[in-house]
C-alpha cells in the first residue's frame, strides 16, 4: 500500500500548474507568512502540513461507493498546493484503508495520529462512529462525508448536510411535495436498516407538516421484497406520492412497478439515485422521479462546478466521471479542511483549527453547496436542491423554486423533535 497520495509525476504536476483562486473561493494562494516558521504542532514543518486520509479502498464494505473519494481529495489538495499551499506550506496527505470496518478505522486512525504524526484527519468513510469519542477527547480536527449521525455530535468533526442527532425534521421535503400537488404519501424504507427507518420517519414528518397524509409505510426487506407486491400495496392505499429511504435501485424498481400497476404519482421522491450511469441503465423506469441533493446540482450551470471539474481533470485524471456525489462531497470536505488550516494561522494548532472554523456561519465551498453554518455541529440542514428525471427518462432537470430568493434552492424550517 502506498503511503502518500502521489501518482508518478503528480508532485511535478502540482509545481508546474498555476491554478486560479476560483477553484473554491476560500483558499488563499501564495500565503507565505508561515513558510519556514518553526511550529511544534503535530504534522507541521516549515514547509508542509501532513494530513491523514482514511477511506475504504481494499474491497470492504463501502469501497465501491467511496472509490472516487481519494481522487477528489487529491484534486482539491493538488489545486491548493499549485496555488502556494496554506500559509506557504504544502499539504502532504498520508492515506490508510479502513476496509469498511469500524475496528480497522480505530487502528489506522491511531497509527496516522501517533506513529505517522499527522495534524488531523479527512475521513471519507462510513465507519467513524466507534472512534468519534476518542478523537474528540484528543482534540483531533476532522472533516469528512456525513455518512453517520455522529458527525452532528462532536465539536471537532466538520462536514456539511449532516443529519441532526436530536431527531429533528425539516419542512423542506413537504414543501416540495405539496407544491407538486401531493396529498397522500406512501413511505418506503429498509426493514433491516435503522438509519433508513429513522430517515423514513423524518421525511414523513416533513410531509405531514404540510398537510400530506401518510397512508402507507412499507418496510422493504425479508418479509416484503418483491416490487410488484409492494406496488400493489401502494396502489391499494390510494397514495398519490411515494418517498423512499432505500437504495436507489430498490426505489426505482418499486416506483416502476407501481407505475405499471396504474399508480399516477404527483411526486416520487428518492433519497439516492442522482447518477447518470444509473439513469442510462434504468431509463424510462425513472421518468418523473425526483431526487434531493444538498449541493449545487450537476445539471445546473455553475462557475463553481466548472472549477471543480477543472481541478478533477487536472489533478485526478483517472476519474472518468467527475459528476459523482461521493467525489463532490470528498472535494468539499477537503476544502473544508483547507479552510480550517487557513483560519488556524501561520503556526497552526489543532485547537485553533477547531475553534476558528467553528466561528464560520456561511461556509459554501465557493458555491458548491448552500451556505452552511459551522458554528454548531448539530445545526440541521434546511435547504436542498431538487432534480427530476424528464418524461422520456433521458436526463435530469433542476426543479426551480419559483419566487424564492435563490430559485435553485428549496428552504424550509426546523420542526420539533418527534
Amino acid at each position: 500500500m502506498r503511503d502518500r497520495l502521489r501518482r508518478c509525476g503528480w508532485g511535478v504536476a502540482v509545481a508546474a500548474f498555476s491554478f486560479p483562486l476560483v477553484v473554491t473561493g476560500c483558499s488563499r494562494s501564495g500565503q507565505t507568512s508561515g513558510a519556514n516558521t518553526p511550529c511544534d504542532s503535530p504534522g507541521v514543518t516549515p514547509s508542509e502540513v501532513r494530513v491523514g486520509l482514511i477511506y475504504p479502498d481494499g474491497g470492504g464494505v463501502g469501497a465501491e461507493a467511496f472509490s472516487a473519494a481519494r481522487s477528489a481529495v487529491q484534486a482539491r489538495i493538488g489545486a491548493a498546493n499549485a496555488s502556494g499551499g496554506v500559509h506557504g506550506r504544502k499539504i502532504d496527505v498520508v492515506w490508510r484503508d479502513d476496509d469498511g470496518s469500524p475496528s480497522t478505522f480505530v487502528t489506522v486512525s491511531q497509527e496516522l495520529l501517533h506513529t505517522v504524526g499527522v495534524f488531523g484527519l479527512i475521513a471519507q468513510s462510513g465507519t467513524v462512529t466507534a472512534s468519534a469519542d476518542r478523537l474528540d477527547a484528543e482534540g483531533i480536527p476532522m472533516t469528512g462525508i456525513a455518512a453517520e449521525a455522529v458527525w452532528g455530535e462532536h465539536r471537532n468533526m466538520f462536514t456539511f448536510g449532516a443529519v441532526s442527532p436530536k431527531g429533528e425534521s425539516v419542512s423542506t421535503f413537504g414543501i416540495y411535495a405539496r407544491r407538486l400537488g401531493a396529498t397522500r404519501v406512501a413511505v418506503l424504507q429498509d426493514e433491516l436498516s435503522i438509519s433508513s427507518q429513522e430517515f423514513g420517519r423524518r421525511i414523513a414528518e416533513s410531509l405531514q407538516s404540510q398537510g400530506i397524509s401518510v397512508v402507507r409505510t412499507v418496510n422493504y426487506g425479508i418479509e416484503e421484497s418483491r416490487p410488484d407486491l409492494v406496488a400493489a400495496q401502494i396502489r391499494d392505499s390510494g397514495a398519490d406520492a411515494l418517498v423512499g429511504a432505500v437504495s436507489a435501485q430498490t426505489f426505482i424498481d418499486v416506483y416502476g412497478a407501481a407505475k405499471q400497476a396504474g399508480v399516477n404519482f404527483k411526486v416520487a421522491l428518492g433519497a439516492a439515485g442522482y447518477n447518470r450511469q444509473l439513469l442510462a441503465k434504468n431509463g424510462p423506469a425513472m421518468a418523473g422521479m425526483s431526487l434531493f441533493v444538498n449541493y449545487t446540482p450537476f445539471d445546473q450551470p455553475s462557475t463553481a462546478l466548472t472549477a471543480y471539474r477543472d481541478a478533477m481533470h487536472r489533478y485526478a485524471p483517472e476519474v472518468g466521471e467527475t459528476d459523482s456525489e461521493v467525489a463532490l462531497a470528498s472535494y468539499v470536505t477537503t476544502d473544508e479542511f483547507i479552510r480550517g488550516l487557513e483560519l488556524a494561522g501561520a503556526c497552526p494548532t489543532r485547537k485553533a483549527f477547531i475553534d476558528n472554523l467553528r466561528t464560520v456561519k456561511d461556509y459554501n465551498a465557493g458555491g458548491l453547496i448552500p451556505s452552511t453554518d459551522l458554528r454548531a455541529p448539530e445545526a440541521i440542514n434546511l435547504c436542498y436542491a431538487f432534480v427530476r428525471v424528464n418524461g422520456a427518462g433521458t436526463r435530469f432537470e433542476v426543479v426551480p423554486n419559483q419566487g424564492a430568493p435563490d430559485p435553485n434552492q428549496w428552504c424550509g424550517t426546523q420542526l420539533p423533535a418527534g
